[in-house]
């Protein structure tokens, strides 16, 4: 274990002394010195969903770094774990064993995907800590899974932002559609769910449906098969801007100039960066827009001093936290009174555009109205409005 990838108890101790310090006197709290209460942070640092990762991770900091200062949980203190899951299934799963064995964590908080997440999910479930996933895929709330149960997701499901998607596609008047996803379980879900879901609504045909791994880097092929089919819309069936944006590159390179249709996940300034001219083409429902605050500037106070807002990571990784520092001081002290504590607290006093709450039947608990539709013009996102 390396003095990076851990917030020790007296790095947090630290922290809160200073962020107590800066205060005036008369709104000083106590700086917190019981026993800590230890909270993994499972996150892709590297690979290809890094980008992600390293936002997830300033915003969880922030506001775990804001409640010790305000004298941690009844005096003691919330000691973060952080591993790097390098996006990678295994890695994850090993962590997760790790710290729930080791370091006798409470919660996790991750992981920044959906495969990762699963990898894990079961080890949870046995081990009666409950996760908090900053993820998408559908299958990590499926109620027919006993893991569901101790998944808490700190996102929009598929079946929230795809279905935002496909409405608009039909509302801007597209008939022929192509897909292009990733080679994970998000990907794969997203679009079979799209291919479903254009057959319920009529009048829109999926011409075209073609995926790469993860971590491709050329997409000529899959670009060239989508220019033949010759769609008048592009939906993106992925979360990563890596992919994504050397997609929306290649499309343009190629003379493929289409309106692309995304996912939340994408709405990352590191989008218009891997895109270049390409990204011009991007439309996608977002859970906050990192160049227009709007109703999220509480958010973007939180992390004016830490690395700002540069996509929903940031987003997903504060609330992760709020929700959990919100049923520490409910009285969760452990695993099960911390999974029962978020069921049954009420809404989460965290940074959302629109209510988020969970309850004994619902793990999912982000809605529609979570959501805002944005493209990107002269490389900054913009807002639209409704169709």
């Amino acid at each position: 274990m390396t003095n990076t990838n851990r917030i020790t108890r007296r790095t947090a101790l630290a922290l809160g002394l200073a962020a107590t310090l800066a205060m005036p006197t008369h709104l000083r709290a106590a700086a917190p010195s019981g026993e800590p209460l230890r909270i993994a942070v499972l996150l892709a640092l590297s690979g290809p969903a890094a980008a992600y990762g390293a936002d997830e991770r300033a915003a969880i900091e922030a506001v775990v770094q804001r409640a010790n200062a305000d004298g941690g949980i009844n005096g003691r203190p919330i000691e973060l774990i952080v591993r790097d899951t390098k996006t990678n299934p295994t890695e994850a799963a090993r962590l997760a064993n790790q710290v729930i064995l080791d370091d006798k964590v409470i919660a996790i908080i991750g992981a920044t995907t959906g495969s990762e997440t699963l990898a894990f999910a079961d080890l949870a479930m046995r081990s009666k800590v409950p996760v908090f996933p900053m993820v998408g895929t559908q299958s990590v709330t499926d109620p027919k899974e006993a893991f569901s149960k101790w998944m808490f997701r700190m996102s929009v499901p598929i079946s929230t932002d795809l279905p935002a998607s496909r409405d608009r596609i039909i509302a801007d008047g597209h008939k022929r559609v192509a897909i292009f996803s990733e080679e994970d379980a998000y990907g794969q879900q997203a679009s079979a769910l799209f291919v479903s879901m254009a057959k319920e609504k009529g009048g829109l045909e999926v011409v075209e449906n073609t995926s790469a791994p993860k971590a491709a880097t050329d997409l000529t092929a899959q670009a060239i098969k989508i220019r033949r089919a010759q769609p008048d819309a592009i939906f993106l069936a992925t979360s990563s801007t890596g992919s994504a944006g050397s997609f929306l590159r290649k499309l343009q390179e190629i003379g493929v100039n289409v309106p692309v249709y995304g996912m939340a996940g994408i709405v990352q300034k590191q989008i218009i960066k891997n895109g270049g001219k390409g990204a011009e083409n991007l439309i996608a429902p977002a859970l906050v827009n990192p160049d227009e605050p709007g109703p999220l500037t509480d958010l973007f106070d939180l992390l004016k001093d830490n690395g700002g807002v540069a996509g929903f990571g940031a987003l997903l990784g504060a609330n992760a936290a709020a929700t959990v520092v919100q049923a520490l001081k409910a009285g969760a002290t452990d695993g099960p009174s911390l999974r029962d504590k978020v069921e049954t607290m009420g809404a989460i006093k965290g940074y959302a555009a629109a209510p988020i709450q969970f309850s004994p039947t619902d793990h999912d608990s982000w809605g529609k109205d979570t959501l805002i539709f944005v493209t990107v013009r002269d490389g900054k996102f913009k807002n639209l409005g409704a169709k």
